[in-house]
């Protein structure tokens, strides 16, 4: 079949690549390969590295783990643990590692799976057909028997099809992430996320391939706090001002982050889940189908799997029979990613408990045993 493929992120060049394999032509339309496979770090989970296998990757980014990598361990502002991963269990249960590697990494390896011509950019796609599976971008029309719309959070596709769903929501709190050079020595001791119970802020660190940091800071909008407008520069210094009494290596990493290269935006996710992820000849993938809170750190790893679903059903398939296919599709991952976005609300919610409240969070995530928090990992 034809195929197109809106959006040229880490989940469009996903499909894109597994659809190719199994024999579909393909075409990717994306508005900007600079936006789409620039920022800051990815993290991928276990279920995300096992669909990669799928479209012979895998080993590759195995390849890109460094010891340590994607911890998992929740600890308070001064780097002392609150829920722990057991390492060790993990890997006598043959389970994969979580990776965390930057985004301008992964996007090239799975670039390198397509035809050369495969991905247009720049295109922007003005107008998707359900019925027909006619695409107009703002230079051509192209006839698909599938549309696979893979446009992100703020999906165009998503908003002109499915009309009648509130879109996006607000999450109240601010995200800022950067990647720095390696520090030099050994950042395994603060891996994972500290939170802090005083005001509900947040900072994860994870190391990557390639010597680097990646890290981010989440803390709620407010009157005192900085928002999206504000200047990184002050941004960067409002954070380490705020973050002078954390673990040291916080301080440690703010001061060796260049702003020009840090990202600050507040977080937003879907209201509600999507009654449908199929629309006649259109599927909806990734974060245009449950863009969610990056509290559980699944988007990647979502996107993913719905890549490689979204092949499995269209395996052997023509024109006639894609509609009933996307349908397949829709019933597959519809309500894993419906339930993962309730939960990334509400750990989102969980996270930024502050006072009181707060304390009572850490407590009660002393309390919660190892093997859970492993069985979780290990997805």
């Amino acid at each position: 079949m034809d195929i197109t493929i809106v959006g040229g992120g880490l989940g469009g060049l996903a499909a894109a690549a597994a659809l190719h394999q199994d024999g579909h032509t393909v075409t990717v339309f994306e508005r900007s390969l600079e936006t789409s496979q620039g920022g800051a770090g990815i993290g991928v989970a276990p279920e995300g590295v096992r669909a990669l296998d799928r479209i012979g990757i895998g080993e590759a980014v195995r390849a890109l783990t460094v010891p340590g990598d994607g911890d998992g361990t929740t600890r308070d502002r001064n780097g002392r643990p609150l829920m722990q991963v057991d390492h060790e269990a993990l890997a006598a249960h043959g389970a994969d590692p979580p990776v965390s590697l930057p985004r301008r990494t992964l996007a090239p390896l799975l670039q390198d799976l397509l035809p050369e011509g495969t991905v247009r950019a720049p295109a922007t796609v003005v107008n998707v057909d359900p019925t027909s599976g006619l695409v107009e971008t703002d230079s051509e029309k192209v006839q698909a028997d599938v549309v696979v719309a893979a446009d992100g959070a703020r999906s165009r596709v998503r908003r002109t099809l499915v009309v009648d769903h509130p879109g996006l929501r607000r999450s109240g709190e601010l995200a800022a992430q950067a990647i720095v050079p390696g520090l030099g020595r050994d950042v395994s001791p603060i891996i994972g996320e500290l939170m802090d119970h005083r005001t509900g802020a947040r900072f994860g660190c994870l190391p990557m391939a390639e010597g680097t940091v990646y890290w981010y800071a989440l803390w709620p909008a407010d009157a005192h706090a900085p928002g999206e407008r504000t200047d990184r520069a002050e941004v960067l210094e409002w954070l380490r001002w705020t973050r002078y009494d954390w673990h040291p290596l916080v301080g440690d990493l703010l001061a060796e982050t260049d702003p020009a290269t840090m990202h600050v935006a507040e977080t937003a996710a879907l209201a509600r889940p999507l009654s449908s992820f199929a629309l006649d000849r259109v599927a909806l993938l990734g974060d245009a189908a449950h863009a969610m809170p990056p509290d559980l750190g699944q988007g990647a790893t979502q996107a993913f799997a719905d890549a490689i679903a979204l092949a499995d059903c269209l395996k052997g398939a023509d024109r006639a029979s894609a509609p009933a296919r996307l349908r397949r599709y829709d019933a597959l991952r519809r309500p894993p990613t419906s339930r993962m976005l309730y939960a990334a609300w509400a750990t989102q919610k969980f996270g930024t408990l502050r006072g009181g409240l707060g304390v009572l969070r850490d407590q009660v995530m002393r309390m919660v045993p190892s093997s859970l928090a492993t069985r979780v990992m290990a997805g």
